[in-house]
């Protein structure tokens, strides 16, 4: 009866362990791994290593679990040999690994042929003469020599014909600006002291000494630009030619500051030409 009964035990554990092989074949490893253990609950200590090795057999490639499952079928008693031999992939599995196996090379085979290709052992270097690295002075000079030919003037464009927008007055260029408004009688520039005056009449104290007449003075409360219009007004008074007038004003309007030169153009615009 003990034996029947071990006889039915070792048939189901099979049959489950077929069952196990099944379930690995088709990607379910982790039921699986719990219907082996199941089974190891109620199994001996060499079975529940024996099932141990085949699940670990069982997961890996079909090219390597065969001979497994052959070595262990070997080491195996009757019992165990039969737990192997319900693990043993049947032949038309073997057939469909292999033939995934295949598929799986050559979907691998371009990747791994430029690896090959690729691979340090392969790689041919370059052999070349090292260059020198250059020094600072000559990088230096080159960059002389190429803002030299940048910058030079060609022998044959360069003419001492010049437009009259070139020409230089080096006298007038050497005379340094003039300070304040200049005398409306002689143009020369006047002294500080004649500047300050409490009431300027616009005059040098050379013209002011010989009595010639200045502009009017205005009162106290007189504005800047009531001052800088009696001053046009005494210029245009004074000039014989409206060039001439246009002369003295552009003399003192070169002078003057943009606020005074706007009361300026604003009185020369209402003047008749």
């Amino acid at each position: 009866m003990n034996t029947q009964t071990a006889e039915t035990t070792t048939i189901d554990a099979a049959e489950e362990m077929g069952q196990v092989a099944d379930l690995i074949a088709a990607g379910a490893t982790r039921e699986a791994r719990r219907r082996t253990a199941r089974l190891a609950d109620t199994a001996t200590v060499t079975t529940r290593a024996l099932l141990g090795d085949i699940l670990a057999a069982l997961e890996t490639h079909p090219a390597v679990a065969v001979p497994r499952l052959r070595h262990l079928w070997k080491v195996s008693d009757e019992d165990g040999r039969a737990l192997v031999l319900a693990c043993v992939p049947h032949a038309e599995r073997r057939a469909e690994a292999a033939t995934q196996a295949e598929r799986m090379a050559q979907a691998t085979r371009a990747e791994r042929r430029e690896y090959a290709r690729r691979r340090p052992g392969a790689v041919v270097t370059r052999q070349g003469t090292p260059q020198p690295r250059r020094s600072q002075r000559a990088t230096d000079n080159d960059t002389a020599s190429r803002r030299y030919f940048d910058e030079r003037v060609d022998p044959a464009e360069d003419t001492d014909e010049q437009s009259d927008y070139q020409q230089l007055d080096y006298d007038l260029a050497a005379v340094p600006p003039m300070r304040g408004l200049p005398c409306v009688a002689c143009g020369v520039e006047r002294s500080t002291r004649d500047q300050q005056r409490s009431h300027d009449d616009g005059l040098c104290e050379d013209c002011r000494e010989d009595g010639t007449a200045g502009v009017a003075i205005r009162t106290a409360t007189a504005t800047r630009a009531e001052v800088l219009i009696a001053r046009c007004e005494y210029i245009a008074a004074t000039s014989a030619t409206p060039a001439a007038r246009n002369a003295r004003l552009n003399r003192d309007w070169r002078c003057l500051r943009t606020a005074d030169r706007f009361t300026v153009s604003d009185w020369h615009a209402r003047q008749p030409a």
